[in-house]
């Protein structure tokens, strides 16, 4: 048996388990495929037999998720509806921390900022979320749900509508009408309806990351999710943001994309985790 750490990202469209020890030689790492029907019987056994097939003993486990999280347990999910309640994965291993997987990604982009940053991560996957850190202290709320940016309401020629719904990777596969990879096909060969959705999503997550740096005034804006990878659509929401932020506000603040974007919530999942288990107080505000 082989000790290490382990985080798990848990989206609407994959499930990322990384771990990371002494006992390894390199990283090990399993991606999966989820959906709306994903439930808590599906992420527990994809985890043991990620566990067990690389021979592993969690010395801690970070499950980040997309959604509200209060006391350990999964308050609401909108992607993922049926991990409402679930409190996790039960095992005989190390100590266990359930997180909202933006919260996850602050931790993880937090390493390697002043410790008085004002800072915003603005994740954008199948739904739009966003977490932050305010002269070095994650802003909570009330209830510690403070970043639900996915669910501002925007006002449109159809309708009041959520971001999500805007701006997010599952309203483009919607309005296009075609899964991911065959979207990444038609903006390649240049289909002008696509550009058109995919562009009108960019301008929204722009007006966006634009609210966020005239309301919070910070000196670094993170963004990350697969969602940027469709052509056009980070290049479209950056014009966006540039146009309509304050120039007094948008000129102190460094914008720029998280490298490894893919593992970010997994490895913030993990360092939490871990960061727990050793009873460093700082995690505290984070979950």
């Amino acid at each position: 048996m082989r000790h290490a750490a382990v985080g798990v990202d848990i989206g609407g469209t994959k499930l990322l388990m990384i771990a990371e020890g002494k006992d390894l030689e390199t990283p090990l790492a399993r991606r999966l495929t989820t959906g709306p029907s994903t439930g808590p019987a599906d992420i527990e056994a994809a985890v043991r037999a990620f566990l067990a097939d690389n021979s592993l003993k969690p010395t801690a486990l970070g499950i980040a998720v997309p959604g509200l999280v209060e006391d350990g347990q999964v308050k609401i999910s909108d992607v993922l509806p049926q991990l409402a309640g679930w409190r996790g994965i039960h095992h005989n291993g190390g100590p266990q921390l359930l997180v909202n997987d933006i919260r996850g990604a602050l931790a993880q982009e937090a390493a390697g900022l002043a410790t008085t940053s004002s800072a915003v991560v603005i994740v954008c996957g199948t739904a739009v979320g966003s977490a932050y850190l305010c002269e070095g202290r994650v802003v909570r709320g009330s209830r510690g749900w403070a970043g639900e940016i996915g669910s501002m309401p925007v006002r449109t020629p159809q309708g009041v509508k959520r971001l999500d719904d805007l701006a997010g990777g599952g309203a483009i596969v919607r309005a296009v009408g075609k899964p991911p990879e065959e979207i990444h096909d038609a903006l390649a060969s240049g289909d002008p309806r696509t550009h058109q959705i995919v562009n009108a999503a960019g301008e929204a997550f722009g007006l966006a990351i634009a609210s966020l740096v005239n309301i919070l005034n910070p000196d670094a804006v993170r963004i990350a999710g697969g969602t940027l990878g469709y052509a056009g659509y980070a290049d479209t929401a950056l014009a966006m943001a540039r146009t309509h932020a304050l120039p007094e506000l948008w000129d102190v603040c460094a914008i720029t994309r998280i490298g490894a974007t893919e593992p970010v919530v997994a490895r913030g999942a993990m360092r939490l985790a871990v960061a727990a288990a050793e009873g460093q107080e700082w995690v505290r505000q984070y979950v």
